[in-house]
């Protein structure tokens, strides 16, 4: 049945925004796996580089909605495009299978390191299988909706759809084909996207079951483990139960992106019939994946930071937004240079009190214009703590020194820092005195 303007306007427009959430989420995933050395190395986050990869090419068509669509196309909303657009529009949507495909190679990736513990050499030596079946698979199911026709205006966006959408199709017509362009197009669908989809999310879920059994057995060997035991393996049990809970909350952003598209669509090819809600909650989840996959990618960085700056919200925001460039393991960051400087500004601003006068006339306020005396006074302070902080430096580095002449006795690491304008820390070992300051 035709929408009420209305409601075109909203299966229109929605996707615009959520599509660029995506897009915006996926890139800054993107951003940081690519800026960091560490985590270029590691399989796991590669597989989220090209998840968001394929996310982020799927999410920019999925933003252009309906524009892409020709432009004499009826009950659509701000239909702009040509055949040739709606064509593209609809290949690069079918790549996007990729994206699933992909969040199932993760749900793989960890059975095997958490089930059957497989280290990273392992996983390195199978990990062209993991892009492989969904670059290939994508692929090879565009080009062939391509070559059939099967690529044109499905209301929502271009893809894979009968034209005119009337049309029934010569499996549904006695063998009579009576659409222009995408004959059968609703068996590709399913062919072509909804069952992969699905198969995707049933070895999904048996993978996260079999990591979640092998979790619990683990928890109830616990029980039997002597004490010298238990503390070896609590800290690899409690990493392996961050890393089932990382998977599991993965798997729910993919149902959440595809459950509203998969039900409407099975509703569709069942009574052929649509429903307003159902299709609105559709175009409003399916481009949104990139968000929710990045909501999943940094929860335990948030929860890191959290508990770092329990009462500060924006100093986790800055944390995690401004990281410092040598990585997460880093001892300072821009955040936490940034909320020390603050702390260190309100401590030194409380400590003198200025009684401000209404009046406008200055002299009735001498404390809010300070002598040159007063300046200077100050500013021999300062230097005051500075030189001290020097000479405190010299002499724990002559400390060092005669300490390490003594023998191999001095062998303890020492570290003295240093507040003020920066951070100094001497660690003295056996093999030398190293200093650094940042």
């Amino acid at each position: 049945m035709p929408w009420t303007n209305s409601q075109q306007k909203m299966l229109s427009i929605w996707p615009h925004f959520t599509g660029l959430i995506s897009m915006i989420c996926s890139g800054l995933i993107i951003f940081e796996v690519l800026r960091d050395k560490v985590k270029r190395n590691k399989v796991y986050h590669r597989l989220l580089l090209a998840m968001s990869i394929s996310d982020l090419n799927t999410s920019f068509w999925y933003t252009l909605s309906t524009w892409p669509i020709p432009s004499e196309t009826s009950n659509v909303y701000a239909p702009l495009g040509t055949r040739g657009s709606c064509v593209a529009q609809g290949f690069f949507v079918q790549l996007g299978i990729a994206t699933p495909i992909f969040n199932a190679m993760l749900s793989i990736y960890y059975l095997l390191i958490i089930r059957y513990g497989w280290k990273e050499k392992d996983i390195k030596k199978v990990e062209k299988v993991f892009y492989f079946i969904p670059i290939v698979f994508a692929l090879v199911t565009a080009f062939s909706a391509l070559g059939l026709e099967l690529l044109n205006n499905a209301n929502l966006w271009c893809w894979i759809a009968p034209y005119p959408l009337s049309c029934k199709g010569s499996y549904r017509n006695n063998g009579i084909n009576d659409c222009e362009r995408g004959n059968n197009a609703w068996i590709f669908r399913w062919a072509f996207f909804y069952a992969p989809l699905w198969f995707i999310i049933i070895i999904s879920m048996i993978a996260m079951f079999l990591t979640y059994f092998s979790v619990r057995k683990t928890e109830l060997q616990s029980v039997k483990w002597t004490k010298s035991i238990k503390l070896q393996k609590a800290q690899a049990l409690r990493h392996s139960k961050q890393v089932l809970k990382q998977a599991f909350f993965y798997l729910m952003a993919f149902y959440f992106s595809w459950l509203a598209a998969t039900l409407t669509r099975l509703i569709q090819t069942i009574n052929g019939k649509s429903y307003f809600p159902l299709i609105l909650l559709f175009a409003i989840t399916t481009p949104l994946q990139g968000g929710f996959n990045f909501i999943v990618y940094i929860r335990p960085k948030y929860l890191k930071y959290r508990k770092e700056h329990p009462d500060s919200i924006c100093a986790v925001m800055c944390k995690i937004c401004f990281p410092y460039r040598g990585g997460d393991n880093a001892e300072t960051s821009f955040a936490t240079n940034f909320f020390s400087s603050m702390r260190s500004f309100r401590t030194r601003s409380s400590s003198r009190s200025f009684h401000i006068n209404p009046s406008s006339n200055p002299s009735a306020n001498p404390s809010a214009n300070p002598s040159a005396d007063d300046r200077d006074e100050e500013e021999n302070g300062d230097k005051n703590v500075l030189s001290a902080r020097d000479e405190w430096k010299d002499e724990a580095e002559e400390e060092c020194k005669k300490e390490e002449e003594n023998g191999p006795e001095a062998t303890q690491k020492r570290r003295v820092s240093f507040m003020g304008d920066g951070d100094a820390t001497m660690t003295r070992s056996s093999s030398g005195v190293n200093q650094s300051i940042s």
